[in-house]
């Protein structure tokens, strides 16, 4: 019979890690608790009772009997073999600290920590260098003595030193073990995971060069969980940067063929008469629309490839918001729409004049598309530079608001170029803004309409 895979290659399975990393901490925790309770002195006791309770006050009885009737010292007959034989014999004075012992006993052994027990009721008294039964009351002509059984070959029993130890140091050991174990088991599980987690929201946020850091030696299902999320990773990056990679080519290999194409167009209209002239600047119309979705496309490509070369220069940013408000205006006026600016901006700041604008009239385009009446600007300075745009339309729907800068998108599929555009205006805006280290971000407004967020930091420049 084939064992099962989990006990050939136990070190590939997380539930067994976790279950021996379980044991590991309770035997660590015993470990710790047995060294420490060999390095402490301790002393405690338990009541004494049963057989060995009744022949100690049976002892007790015989010596008082015995100094009665024959008239000698305790100590000669404490000393007896009867008593001394078989048993270590203590009796410890109730005044002036007469101790009688029925034979002498090693210097190693401390029977002063009995002293502490003499007016308790009989008990066990445990020590690390014996035990001892007792006390029991003994009356004779001398006085009041307390009588102790001693056993010097016994030692305290391990489960006792645990038990006599403090409850706060046994609670401290259990808690120091068991905090310092868990923590490095849940490092080693929890590393991969956190790992995994930045990864993901990089690969979401665009990057998608982030890899998981994954351990190859490692066999578990987390190890192999990063791996495979590291494949899946590379071919996702392989299938984009391959896509991209093909519009960007096909754009480019269009530009020949479009050129070529004008200028058979400019040589036709030469020549044409004017029922053809109509119908050759309608071509010359939808080729110049052509050529400007291709330059788009390839803007983007290069953009999103961070291979766009950017020409800086310090520029007032006011001044090229205004150049973009001067078109804006006229176009929404033709519209019959209002456009409404708030603020103004005093800080020079080191841009790409062209890219800028480019961003800036990409927005105001589609806020004015989409606008009922009003589109308003809003521009501030603090810590960076903020602008918003706000229009007064319907917005878009919340599913589809992260995916309006994704190059082609159309919030409505059945729109066509006249009504919703390429799908490149915001993807272009998005991309200028991110290659001066801002960002652009969407959001409806609570009463209708669209908002984006344009920040630019001042340290960029």
């Amino acid at each position: 019979m084939t064992p099962p895979s989990w006990l050939k290659h136990p070190r590939h399975y997380l539930f067994l890690k976790i279950f021996v990393w379980f044991w590991i901490t309770v035997l660590a925790t015993i470990t710790l608790l047995v060294f420490l309770s060999q390095l402490t002195s301790n002393v405690g006791s338990d009541n004494l009772r049963g057989p060995m309770l009744k022949n100690l006050q049976y002892t007790a009885k015989s010596i008082e009997r015995i100094v009665a009737k024959h008239g000698k010292s305790t100590q000669e007959v404490l000393s007896h073999p009867r008593f001394s034989k078989h048993k270590l014999l203590y009796l410890n004075g109730d005044v002036h600290g007469v101790e009688m012992l029925s034979e002498p006993i090693s210097k190693d052994i401390d029977l002063s920590l009995l002293n502490f027990t003499k007016y308790m009721s009989p008990q066990i008294i445990f020590t690390d260098e014996y035990q001892a039964y007792g006390p029991i009351e003994l009356n004779v002509p001398e006085g009041k003595f307390y009588l102790y059984e001693i056993d010097e070959k016994r030692k305290k029993p391990f489960f006792v030193s645990l038990w006599l130890m403090p409850t706060w140091l046994k609670l401290f050991i259990a808690l120091i073990a068991s905090l310092m174990l868990s923590f490095f088991f849940s490092r080693n599980l929890i590393a991969p995971i956190n790992s995994l987690k930045e990864t993901a929201k990089k690969l979401a946020n665009g990057n998608l060069a982030a890899r998981a850091d994954v351990s190859s030696t490692r066999q578990d299902e987390l190890g192999v969980l990063g791996r495979d999320f590291n494949a899946m990773a590379i071919q996702l990056e392989q299938l984009i940067t391959a896509q991209k990679r093909l519009l960007a080519d096909i754009s480019h290999e269009l530009r020949s063929p479009l050129t070529r194409l004008k200028m058979a167009t400019g040589l036709a209209q030469m020549q044409a008469d004017d029922t053809q002239q109509a119908y050759l600047e309608r071509i010359e119309k939808e080729a110049n629309q052509l050529d400007k979705m291709i330059a788009d496309v390839l803007q983007v490509s290069r953009l999103e490839a961070k291979s766009q070369t950017l020409s800086l220069s310090t520029q007032s940013l006011q001044i090229i918001v205004e150049h973009v408000l001067n078109d804006a205006q006229f176009e929404a006026k033709q519209s019959n729409k209002v456009l409404r600016v708030n603020g103004a901006l005093k800080t020079d700041i080191r841009c790409d004049e062209t890219l800028i604008a480019s961003a800036l009239e990409n927005v105001l385009r589609n806020a004015i598309k989409y606008a009922k009446h009003t589109i308003s600007i809003n521009l501030e300075e603090s810590d960076a530079i903020y602008m918003t745009i706000c229009d007064d339309g319907k917005g878009v729907d919340e599913a589809n608001l992260a995916r309006l800068c994704e190059p082609f998108f159309r919030q409505e599929h059945a729109r066509d170029r006249n009504t919703g555009g390429t799908g490149l205006g915001l993807a272009i805006a998005k991309n200028a803004i991110s290659a001066h280290d801002g960002t652009l971000t969407l959001e409806n407004q609570e009463h209708g309409g669209l908002c984006v967020n344009i920040r630019l930091p001042l340290k960029s420049q």
